[in-house]
């Protein structure tokens, strides 16, 4: 028999136990089902632990308990265990907060009828596929199982706060990076003279083909481009616009896009101006 002590049912599949005088949330199939405070829960039921490390945390942790109702975080850890299975990563304490309070959030929202649009859902989609999908999977269980309606823009801040999670950072972070990323896509298809249509596979490979070369550069893995001298010739105006969107990047992320990768993006904006 385990020595975890249910102290709260959050739903069928999430309880909050002790165990050694220390709280878990323990996410399992079933596990709470038909149980209720004071029982034991065997180990072998529990598919997910979380316990909370700092005081801050716990702080933080206590006062959602007290705040959002027990379905809401029932169903917040079930999505955190989900994503990460899926990505096969421990996401960030901070989310166990973050998700169910976005998550309350948004359904008064909805109850009071406002409705707050996401205008980076191309964006998040194109630049966080895996992430993207797994919070279009959240919106469903949560439409599911607490019965509302939320809108499909939560899609986006629930993926925000996927990949904050991931990478210990802050929602705000990840969307701050978004609005740069579609600034710069905004501004090159601007100097193409082309109408930005987020839903065409040109953009989502060129947004995706930008998103990775900004990584590397922040990383400081330059690449190098043996085509460069004939791209230049080849493909000056492309180059010329390249070097344009180079100089974007720098003022709004205050980095310096060596030649090489100006040389390759210049090849993806000739694919652009082709279609």
């Amino acid at each position: 028999m385990g020595n975890y002590i249910i102290k709260k049912v959050l739903n069928n599949n999430v309880v909050i136990a002790e165990k050694d005088k220390e709280e878990f949330v323990l996410v399992g199939n079933a596990i709470g089902f038909n149980t209720n405070k004071g029982k034991k829960i065997e180990d072998n039921r529990i598919e997910n632990i979380f316990v909370k490390q700092s005081e801050k945390h716990k702080e933080n942790f206590n006062k959602v308990l007290e705040n959002v109702s027990s379905e809401i975080i029932g169903i917040s850890e079930e999505i955190i265990s989900l994503c990460e299975k899926e990505l096969n990563v421990k996401l960030s304490e901070a989310i166990h907060v973050s998700l169910p309070d976005h998550i309350n959030f948004a359904i008064r929202r909805v109850s009071e009828g406002i409705n707050i649009e996401n205008p980076f859902l191309s964006e998040l989609e194109a630049l966080y596929p895996k992430e993207y999908r797994l919070a279009e999977t959240s919106l469903n269980m949560i439409n599911r199982d607490i019965k509302v309606n939320l809108p499909k823009g939560e899609i986006g801040f629930i993926c925000m706060h996927i990949k904050a999670a991931m990478g210990n950072q802050n929602v705000s972070d990840t969307l701050a990076y978004t609005r740069k990323i579609g600034e710069v896509m905004e501004f090159l298809y601007k100097l193409l003279n082309k109408p930005v249509d987020r839903g065409t596979l040109s953009y989502v490979r060129t947004i995706t083909h930008l998103n990775f070369m900004i990584e590397r550069v922040i990383k400081k893995k330059y690449i190098k481009n043996e085509l460069l001298d004939n791209i230049k010739k080849e493909y000056y105006n492309q180059y010329d616009i390249a070097i344009k969107v180079a100089m974007k990047i720098e003022n709004i992320f205050s980095l310096k896009v060596p030649e090489d990768e100006i040389g390759y993006m210049a090849l993806h904006i000739n694919r652009i101006k082709e279609m």
